[in-house]
């Protein structure tokens, strides 16, 4: 099995001399990137031998991933009541793609690159961050996600302060990451960029250049983002390394049901039916 020195070019990102010179001006340097970019870009984090066997392993994987195919809003729900009609939180989207939950990847090549500690302990240093840790919930902590031809991500917002995502196999067209900076601060959310961006208003949006093997760290809860559609024979397959400042960080079973489905739906009814079944 490679290792992770096999995996990631650490001659370029040297993640595992913390206290080094090296270590401190690639922190500082990821920071910049927020800075400047709002978007830290990693090209060639993986090392291009390793790739092949990291999208091997991914589309191994994904033979027994959850087919999503459904339809929600920008902020992850079916509409708001609340809200008038033609209000952009009520514009509804189709999201297709092909996913695979943290407790369907096991002992894998990419569970390695999530798991090692000097990784964890980098994101934490570029995002000023006194510890984090891998999430605790056993859907979310660790996914891959593939898009095929049509398929792509609409606009949203993530739960979490920043997302980490691993580029694993690019597509041949489309399938671009897609973003504006800043658009929610704690529950404020700039409504009214949002509706010129589905107006086709791009003015503001960022597409930075990602090709297989890049790590990106960018502020997920408060920057919009998206994934454009898919266009070719060859899926777009990234994994999402999710992170958290508390070590037991979960979600809660009706979110874990609306994003992995059926499969863990039944995961959950199954745990209720047994604990009432022991309460009787």
């Amino acid at each position: 099995m490679l290792t992770i020195p096999d995996l990631i070019d650490l001659d370029r990102y040297p993640l595992d001399r913390p206290g080094s010179v090296a270590f401190a001006e690639l922190v500082a340097q990821c920071q910049a990137m927020h800075r400047e970019e709002d978007c830290a870009n990693l090209t060639g984090f993986i090392r291009p031998d390793a790739l092949t066997a990291l999208a091997v392993e991914a589309r191994d994987l994904l033979r027994n991933g959850y087919q999503k195919s459904q339809l929600r809003t920008a902020m992850f729900d079916q509409g708001d009541p609340d809200k008038p009609e033609d209000h952009p939180a009520q514009r509804i989207f189709r999201e297709g793609s092909l996913q695979l939950a943290s407790d369907q990847i096991g002992n894998t090549l990419i569970r390695g690159i999530y798991e090692w500690q000097p990784l964890t302990d980098f994101l934490a240093a570029v995002e000023d961050r006194a510890e984090l840790y891998p999430m605790a919930d056993e859907f979310q902590a660790l996914n891959i996600i593939q898009q095929s031809h049509g398929d792509s991500l609409p606009w949203h917002f993530d739960v979490n302060h920043f997302t980490i995502t691993l580029l694993l196999q690019a597509s041949e067209a489309g399938g671009d990451f897609v973003f504006v900076p800043d658009m929610r601060n704690g529950t404020e959310v700039d409504f009214e960029t949002m509706q010129k961006i589905f107006d086709g208003d791009e003015s503001q949006i960022r597409r930075p250049s990602r090709n297989a093997g890049t790590l990106t760290i960018f502020r997920g809860r408060n920057a919009f983002h998206a994934v454009t559609p898919v266009a070719g024979k060859t899926p777009r397959i990234t994994a999402i390394l999710t992170y958290d400042e508390r070590p037991d960080c979960v979600s809660s079973p009706r979110g874990n049901t609306f994003v992995y489905g059926p499969r863990v739906e039944a995961i959950y009814r199954l745990r209720r039916e047994a604990s009432e079944s022991q309460g009787t």
